[in-house]
């Protein structure tokens, strides 16, 4: 932290929150100087008013006292803010309240939020984690979701084609019985051959769609123009490469199972 960073920290589980006094008491104590009306007129913008300012910590709602710690962050005159999902606990009005609030700010803001529509308001640039590195966005969240649609894409295409790998693994464990007919030996070793020359093209396919991807996983991928276009075209490779992956595992399939049962006679 910088000699004139005044930080301030809004917690998950709100511990900062005294819960023994009551919330006239947690902001007359942090501001001592204030008179009555001002502490109460300080509570009432948070929605508490009236009788509700005697009211202890320890009664209140997880909603209540997410407000309270906010009302509390506001006297601490912070100009760094790290909320850690300050929504959590806030109905429909009060997050609107806050996105309104965290726009007027002008210092610096760490949120860290699972609340896609606060995200997708606030946010000027992004730190993503993945696979324990930190790619940094210079961009907003709408901006990171839209440059990295081909990284969700590549990961649909990774699930589909599970079944199919799955598929040619346990034909490739399966025991192969060797012919003895002699009218039969020369038809089987050409489907034998056929078989070794899928079996490669499967293994070639498959290395280049988990190497395409790894690429389109990556999240630094995404952060320059030069970036997105290779993406795009590895998205379409990725497709291509898949279409190819399944002609192969049905020649694969076809030749194995006509020497099977070739073998079998």
């Amino acid at each position: 932290m910088g000699g004139s960073v005044q930080p301030s920290y809004y917690r998950q589980d709100m511990a900062q929150v005294p819960l023994d006094r009551t919330l006239y008491d947690v902001i007359s104590d942090l501001r001592p100087r204030w008179e009555r009306r001002q502490v109460q007129a300080h509570l009432a913008r948070f929605g508490f008013s009236g009788d509700e300012a005697q009211r202890r910590a320890d009664n209140l709602s997880g909603g209540e006292r997410a407000r309270v710690a906010l009302a509390m962050m506001v006297l601490g005159r912070a100009n760094f803010l790290l909320l850690d999902e300050p929504t959590n606990h806030l109905d429909i009005e009060s997050v609107e309240a806050l996105e309104e609030a965290l726009e007027e700010y002008e210092g610096t803001i760490l949120l860290v939020s699972h609340d896609r529509a606060m995200l997708e308001a606030l946010t000027s640039r992004v730190w993503v984690l993945h696979d324990t590195h930190i790619t940094d966005f210079p961009g907003s969240f709408t901006e990171w979701e839209e440059q990295s649609r081909e990284r969700e894409h590549a990961a649909s295409v990774t699930a589909a084609e599970q079944e199919s790998l799955r598929r040619i693994k346990e034909k490739k464990s399966t025991r192969r019985r060797e012919s003895e007919g002699g009218d039969n030996r020369a038809e089987i070793r050409e489907l034998r051959r056929r078989v070794e020359e899928a079996e490669k093209q499967v293994n070639e396919l498959e290395s280049k769609i988990i190497g395409l991807t790894r690429l389109l996983e990556d999240p630094e991928l995404y952060t320059t123009r030069e970036g997105t276009e290779k993406a795009l075209v590895a998205g379409k490779q990725l497709d291509d490469t898949r279409r190819l992956l399944d002609t192969a595992i049905e020649k694969w399939t076809a030749a194995t199972e006509k020497a099977e049962t070739l073998s079998a006679r």
